[in-house]
């Protein structure tokens, strides 16, 4: 994979953004019976009140972790496509923890769930990069078919084992409320994972670009013979790429659990693994740029969100100009060449 330069990067992710609100502006107009009520609500509503905006910058902190997984892979050459597993699998490891051991202090019991959550998915994509690394296996097929594996299993432990007998949802029991993040934004769910998640940002910018393991792994996955020729040990980076992309993952289930739903839901990271993947591609790749590309990302979902709740938009449409937005903002950002694909 090569890179754009940066004027190029910046056009094409405009270009993706711009194409993507103009044909949510023309499917709402022609399918809802007062257009100018529901594109309203698709604009505004995000920022209507408290509740909503927290709700948006909460779903931006866990974006930005996704993002953050699949970018740090994308540099390094490497291709995660287990994300929607790997945050199921940190997700679920987190419930399971905080409803089986009964932690005396708060901050411990939050922080064991984290370290489990995030070992959870660091461990599934380390996987895939072993196998690369051992006998060449493609990481991007075995690190999908790997997330295909951990969620039915997911699934199941949810809905059987750990299920929430009590309950008509098919859920496991709440995790104790003394786990729960606290809320920092009203009623809304935002909590502290949005600022942790921003903070890592900026680290792992730090990492990438002002280490020498991030020269290594960048240069790596801009060329590995180039790399392999001045004595970098390529081969490792297949693993130390993939472990940090899983564990950053499951860091996203785990806020998701802790600071969101507070129990184990079936289904319930509703794409947040492969929305990580526009992120990414919004945000050219960069941690820099993480922050910006989950913000808007989070907002685009948020006010598609809201206009269904809000006014006559259907659920299927819903979904299908959810769909329209990840299609624009990853298809515009990718162009195919003889020899290789070019981001």
């Amino acid at each position: 994979m090569e890179y754009k330069s940066g004027s190029s990067s910046i056009k094409a992710t405009i270009l993706a953004l711009s194409s993507a609100i103009i044909l949510t502006i023309i499917l709402l107009s022609i399918s809802s019976e007062n257009p100018l009520h529901s594109i309203s609500f698709f604009f505004t509503g995000p920022f209507s009140n408290l509740y909503n905006f927290g709700n948006m910058l909460d779903k931006a902190g866990l974006l930005i972790f996704a993002g953050l997984g699949m970018s740090i892979a994308f540099r390094a050459g490497v291709f995660n496509l287990g994300g929607e597993g790997q945050v199921y699998a940190g997700a679920t490891a987190a419930v399971i923890v905080s409803i089986s051991i009964n932690f005396s202090w708060k901050y411990t019991g939050i922080i064991f769930a984290l370290s489990i959550g995030i070992l959870s998915g660091a461990i599934l994509a380390g996987i895939s990069g072993f196998l690369k690394k051992q006998w060449n296996t493609d990481e991007l097929i075995s690190s999908f078919l790997l997330s295909g594996v951990i969620i039915h299993i997911s699934d199941y432990l949810i809905s059987t084992p750990f299920k929430d007998s009590s309950s008509f949802l098919n859920s496991t029991v709440k995790i104790p409320e003394n786990l729960f993040l606290k809320q920092l934004l009203g009623s809304s769910h935002f909590n502290i994972s949005f600022i942790i998640a921003v903070i890592i940002s900026f680290a792992s910018f730090i990492f990438l670009f002002k280490s020498t393991i991030g020269y290594e792994l960048r240069l790596s996955g801009l060329n590995r013979k180039f790399a392999d020729y001045g004595g970098i040990p390529v081969k490792r980076n297949y693993i130390i790429p993939m472990l940090i992309s899983g564990g950053l993952y499951g860091a996203a289930g785990s806020f998701a659990v802790l600071g969101n739903f507070h129990m184990g839901i079936k289904g319930f990271t509703s794409g947040l693994g492969w929305n990580g993947i526009a992120v990414a591609l919004i945000a050219g790749n960069n941690p820099a740029f993480i922050i910006p590309g989950a913000l808007i990302f989070a907002y685009l979902d948020a006010g598609t969100q809201i206009a269904m709740i809000h006014s006559d938009l259907s659920f299927e449409l819903g979904n299908l100009i959810k769909a329209v937005i990840f299609f624009l903002i990853t298809a515009k950002r990718f162009s195919v060449k003889k020899g290789g694909l070019i981001d």
